[in-house]
């Protein structure tokens, strides 16, 4: 009877502590998907980064923990197969490949130690000019080309969009908007896929800088800017206007992606839009914003690239998008 008792007595602390493993687990792994670390699952350093330690742990809590105890560690690649715990002090990020066997890559944001080429900010902060440069968002494993703003308001802005002489025609499909189009260099639309991966990876703020046929300028910056994938047609999510040149954008909130061959608009003359404005965006009978339209400047017509609280229908000589992690 003694000896029941007991029995059941250990098998309750045993499961208690079970119990207790447990909770500690999840409540550390909680900690650090969402504080000072970020998890990666099946991934891995890339083969021609070297470890700077090796170690067999029982979990990848063990081998995280053995990072947080090393000021000079800001990665831990934990292999669930071989339960190898390898630490690395350089080349973490974004040496980053798709692992074929189960890994969970604990990356650790240590200034000096993580090239973090997330965004256009990292070219920023080695000081880069403008230009053409790769990032590479958290899930992209091959890195986006886009083209670096360094200039405008401090720099480190993605150009999504850029008109300045007309050389590109932005009458397209919508296949030719979800992939992109024109030259990152030149004219060109960054594609909406790419906005989408863009906009859901970090908080972006969006900036558009206009010019009119006599060189003035202004802008409208957006601290809300978010676009949706395609099977919610790439709906757009703006707000927080800030800026200069009028909220032109006001009505395009919440509206999904209008283009020549995909269009359910009715304008208020009773027109598709995207043939009434040329263009693809984000309609919604119509628009006051028209970035995307004929390249017309000087010329009042609501075809060309316009931005109605500024200059009403008037075409505009220049008119560039750009986003920034906020």
């Amino acid at each position: 009877m003694v000896w029941n008792v007991f029995a059941d007595l250990s098998i309750s602390f045993i499961r208690l502590l079970v119990g207790i493993q447990i909770f500690w687990y999840y409540a550390e792994s909680t900690k650090i998907e969402i504080g000072k670390f970020r998890t990666y699952k099946n991934m891995k350093i890339a083969p021609s980064i070297s470890s700077t330690e090796e170690h067999i742990d029982r979990s990848h809590m063990e081998c995280s923990r053995r990072l947080l105890s090393k000021d000079d560690i800001c990665v831990a690649s934990y292999n669930t197969v071989t339960r190898t715990c390898m630490l690395y002090a350089y080349g973490c990020s974004p040496s980053f490949n798709v692992s074929n066997t189960g890994t969970c890559l604990i990356r650790r944001d240590l200034s000096g130690f993580i090239q973090d080429n997330e965004d256009c900010s990292y070219y920023k902060n080695t000081n880069d000019p403008s230009g053409v440069f790769t990032i590479q968002p958290e899930g992209v494993n091959t890195g986006i080309a886009v083209y670096c703003d360094m200039n405008t308001d401090n720099g480190g802005w993605i150009l999504i969009q850029n008109r300045y002489d007309g050389s590109v025609n932005f009458y397209q499909t919508w296949n030719q908007y979800k992939n992109g189009f024109g030259s990152l260099s030149g004219e060109f639309w960054i594609g909406n896929d790419n906005l989408h991966t863009l906009t859901y990876s970090n908080k972006y703020m969006l900036r558009v800088d206009l010019t009119d046929s006599f060189g003035n300028q202004t802008y409208a910056e957006y601290y809300i800017f978010r676009v949706s994938d395609e099977a919610d047609k790439y709906r757009l999510i703006i707000g927080e206007y800030y800026g200069d040149a009028g909220d032109a954008m006001y009505y395009n909130n919440n509206q999904i992606f209008h283009t020549k061959d995909q269009d359910s608009t009715v304008g208020f003359n009773g027109r598709v839009c995207s043939l009434d404005r040329y263009a693809g965006f984000w309609f919604d009978r119509c628009t006051w914003a028209n970035p995307n339209g004929r390249w017309l400047p000087g010329i009042a017509a609501w075809d060309s690239i316009h931005w109605y609280q500024w200059l009403k229908n008037e075409g505009l000589s220049k008119i560039s998008m750009k986003i920034r992690r906020k």
